[in-house]
């Protein structure tokens, strides 16, 4: 098991930072490649889809990329955890939380365990991708009320 950390300064208010990450609209702003099933509560089912270009249901070895998973963690403005059973690519948890450096400036830590040394490598770099994917696309919107959906990431796999 290995487990891989990276911490990233937004500047954007922790509540708009919380948004991105623990609602269904918000994930969907930044990575727009990916369609997320859950009700927000600890302990439901959460299920990640990820799609290509074409909208079909993209594969990793041999197997859809379809992550079924289940909220453990969930503190408002604080910290999202989510375990997959599954471990789909190799992925056992994964885990966001936020502290608030300064009015306006959020430091997100994003944590994600995998099964293996290798696994972990093959998701190293995709993470630092989405991480940077989601500073920008809340930076680009700190100015407005609330964050809103707009650029349309591309899958990395």
């Amino acid at each position: 098991m290995k487990t891989s950390t990276f911490k990233i300064e937004i500047l954007a208010p922790i509540q708009e930072v919380w948004k991105a990450i623990s609602t269904t609209e918000g994930m969907k702003a930044w990575v727009g490649w990916l369609k997320v099933d859950t009700d927000w509560q600890v302990n439901s089912p959460i299920v990640l889809t990820l799609h290509d270009e074409k909208g079909e249901v993209m594969e990793y070895n041999g197997g859809k990329m379809i992550f079924n998973g289940i909220i453990e963690v969930k503190k408002e403005n604080k910290e999202i955890t989510y375990s997959y059973p599954e471990k789909i690519a190799g992925i056992e948890k994964e885990s966001y939380v936020l502290d608030e450096i300064g009015a306006g400036t959020t430091c997100l830590t994003f944590t994600q365990t995998c099964i293996s040394e290798e696994k972990a490598k093959d998701q190293e770099e995709d993470q630092k991708q989405l991480m940077e994917m989601l500073k920008k696309k809340l930076e680009e919107n700190a100015g407005s009320s609330r964050f809103e959906p707009g650029m349309q990431a591309k899958p990395m796999l």
